[in-house]
């Protein structure tokens, strides 16, 4: 399935050209240390950044689901569900596609307050998670990493998207000077979740 010519895409060129299912937390795995794969990683990475945090939380990026029963899912887990059905390359996100994806979670009971914007971004946070995750935990030349990976890392924690897989990523490469002193800044950064605050404490323990 691909995104019709005259549907109107709802996120950036370089992330309707994302090769990979946006839900799956390990598509970068594979992939050559090469130039031109890091020089998309670090674009994606760029694309994905808000200008500012957003005004709501994001989801995690999988929900903790052992021994639940069927109403004891989280509500967000159904609408990926359905987004999953409707858009499931990050090309098929347009506009046509949410407002389906909308019409159909409303008729599950399902809140759709600002329904576009927010799984718009969260559809980017999960796409900037996975990039992360790869950049931090999978590259082996961090000299190539340098300072870019750094310095994003420290604006998705900073902008409160993706954080957790951002500290994740500096943490990964603590070898390098770059990524002790963004965790030191962090540190001291206000505004923290606890949760991540106390993530960021704990790696430069």
């Amino acid at each position: 399935m691909t995104a019709a010519d005259n549907e109107t895409p709802l996120l950036p060129r370089v992330l309707q050209a994302y090769p990979y299912s946006w839900d799956n937390a390990f598509a970068w795995t594979s992939e050559e240390e090469d130039a031109e794969t890091l020089a998309y990683a670090r674009a994606v990475l760029e694309a994905c950044l808000p200008a500012e945090p957003p005004a709501e939380p994001e989801p995690p990026a999988e929900a903790v689901l052992h021994d639940c029963s069927d109403d004891e899912y989280p509500e967000w887990t159904e609408v990926r569900a359905v987004l999953r059905e409707r858009m499931p390359y990050a090309r098929h996100v347009t506009a046509e596609r949410m407002a389906d994806a909308e019409a159909e979670c409303a008729r599950r009971g399902l809140v759709t307050n600002g329904f576009q914007e927010v799984w718009t971004r969260r559809i980017s946070a999960w796409i900037a998670e996975q990039t992360l995750y790869w950049c931090g935990l999978m590259v082996d030349d961090e000299a190539a990493l340098t300072p870019w990976l750094m310095d994003l890392a420290e604006l998705y924690v900073q902008r409160g998207l993706a954080a957790s897989k951002a500290v994740g990523a500096l943490s990964c490469t603590k070898s390098v000077p770059e990524s002790r002193a963004a965790l030191a800044r962090l540190a001291t950064y206000d505004g923290l979740p606890e949760e991540i605050r106390e993530s960021v404490e704990h790696e430069l323990r």
